[in-house]
Formats: structure tokens, C-alpha cells, sequence
């Protein structure tokens, strides 16, 4: 297991560069993409030899599961898109850090990560084969890639063999709550507790880009919109999270249709993401 991360602290400089960066990589997206144009734009980028694709699996229907890696850092990151029908915002996110990290962004490009990403991990659940995007409400009897532990689909068994061959120091599962047509508070879940320093931040900054944070049940220690996943009992351990923990840290940012341009609810997600990560690498060098 890594080490604790109670005691991890980060800030108010990285915060801020962190934040800018975001910004300055989301400022011309005013549109979350579907699957298709996705995985489109990543073969496209794909063509150059700095962006590495191959494929990790298949879907339960047989489509090809495809994973980038971009630089040569010393620790792997993964962040994988559409991990449930119609979570639309990670998509977009991906392509954000393809495109500043294959334009040389000097903040990305400077820190000690080789990047991962799975811009779809679940096609076969997609509206539409994947083309539109329109609002998508789970279906309770059909396996969830991320919570079917117990009876694995194809999808969990290529995210969870992947993993194990990178063993990522951090992962961000891009979960959210877009699907749904509704204006839900955005929110987190964690594989640990982290420290109410780094929880405030995160709250800033989500609150930063126009979004509302959940206020309802804070956490004992992290306080508002904060979920420590390993204390779901069976939901956990029947999850990729619980495995994907035993890396690293596990984040996820939940945000939805709030009414801010699109740009801050891509700009919100990817910030939270990347402050996350440079805790992990701040904590690694400490």
C-alpha cells in the first residue's frame, strides 16, 4: 500500500499555478465532446511519434479499448474518459491535457509523469454508438465497469490489467454527474483521507470555476463534498478503486450541468485532477 495520506499538504503556489494552467488549457473548449469524436481526435493526435496508442482489451461487444501514454517521467498517472454511459466532461479533459502536453505546456511537461490515458473505457453503454450526447440514467441491473468486481466486464478486466503493468502513482477515474441533465453540487470521492488543507483548495477551486460544492454530509475530518471511498465496505471492495489503491491515490471529481460555460466545468475537473497529482509528487519528494 502506499504511504498515508493524511499527512500530505500542498499550497497556495501550486494551487494557484495549477489552477492557471487549467484555465489556459480549457480556454477554447465550448463544447463536451461524445465518444466518437474523442477517440477520433486521439487517433488523430496519435499519428505523432511522441503519443504512444496501443490497445489494452476489448469491450464486452469486441470494440478495440485504446490507451495513450505521452513522456518518460519516472511516475505513471492515469486518467481514463466515459467510464459510465453519457459521463461525458473526462473526454474533453483528456484532450485538454493531449493537446497541452503535445504543445509543450511547460507547467505538464515539467513534472516527473509518464501519462496514461483511456479517453473511453465504456463504448458499448454509449447513446447512440457513441456519436450524441443526451442524458443517460444508470441501469441498476447492468454491470458498472467500475463497481463489478464479483463478475467482471471485459472493459474492468483491461482498466485493472493495464494498471497493474503501470502501477500509477495517481489515478483519476473521470466520473460525473453530466450525464444526468440535473445541477447536482459537485463533489469528491478519495481512497484516503486527506488532509483538510488539501480539501479547502480543492473546494476553491471548484468553487473558483462557478461550481457549487455539496454541502449536505460533510466528512468527519475532510468536511463538505468530501467521500472516503474505503469506508463503503462490500461497494468498495467490489470496485476498481479498491484495487487502483493499492498504487496510489485514487481521486474522483464529480461535477454535472451546472449553469457555468463549459470551459469551467472542463477547467474545474482537469484542476482538481492535476492538484491531486502534484500532492502525490509533493509528497513523494518530501
Amino acid at each position: 500500500m502506499p504511504d498515508a495520506v493524511e499527512c500530505r499538504n500542498i499550497n497556495s503556489d501550486d494551487v494557484r499555478v495549477t489552477v492557471e494552467t487549467s484555465r489556459q488549457l480549457v480556454a477554447h473548449v465550448d463544447v463536451i465532446l461524445p465518444p466518437v469524436a474523442v477517440l477520433e481526435e486521439c487517433r488523430r493526435l496519435g499519428a505523432s511519434s511522441s503519443l504512444r496508442r496501443r490497445e489494452i482489451g476489448k469491450t464486452e461487444a469486441g470494440r478495440p479499448i485504446e490507451a495513450y501514454a505521452f513522456g518518460g517521467g519516472d511516475n505513471n498517472a492515469l486518467f481514463y474518459g466515459f467510464p459510465d454511459p453519457g459521463e461525458a466532461v473526462g473526454g474533453t479533459v483528456i484532450l485538454a491535457l493531449l493537446h497541452g502536453l503535445m504543445g509543450g505546456d511547460a507547467y505538464l511537461t515539467a513534472l516527473d509523469i509518464t501519462w496514461h490515458f483511456i479517453p473511453c473505457l465504456n463504448f458499448d453503454d454509449q447513446p447512440r454508438n457513441g456519436r450524441v450526447l443526451r442524458e443517460v440514467f444508470r441501469d441498476p441491473q447492468k454491470r458498472q465497469v467500475d463497481w463489478c468486481l464479483s463478475n467482471p466486464r471485459s472493459e474492468t478486466t483491461a482498466l485493472l490489467a493495464y494498471a497493474k503493468s503501470v502501477r500509477p502513482i495517481f489515478t483519476s477515474p473521470l466520473h460525473d454527474e453530466y450525464h444526468s441533465g440535473e445541477s447536482i453540487p459537485a463533489y469528491f470521492g478519495v481512497s484516503e483521507v486527506l488532509s483538510l488543507n488539501t480539501c479547502d483548495y480543492l473546494r476553491e477551486t471548484l468553487r473558483g470555476f462557478g461550481l457549487s460544492v455539496q454541502a449536505a454530509d460533510p466528512h468527519s475530518e475532510m468536511g463538505q463534498a468530501f467521500a472516503d471511498m474505503s469506508r463503503f465496505g462490500d461497494e468498495y471492495y467490489n470496485s476498481t478503486f479498491s484495487v487502483l489503491a493499492q498504487y496510489g491515490l485514487v481521486l474522483i471529481c464529480e461535477v454535472s450541468q451546472e449553469d457555468v460555460e463549459v470551459s469551467n466545468l472542463v477547467g474545474a475537473q482537469l484542476a482538481a485532477g492535476l492538484i491531486a497529482l502534484n500532492l502525490v509528487l509533493a509528497t513523494k519528494k518530501a
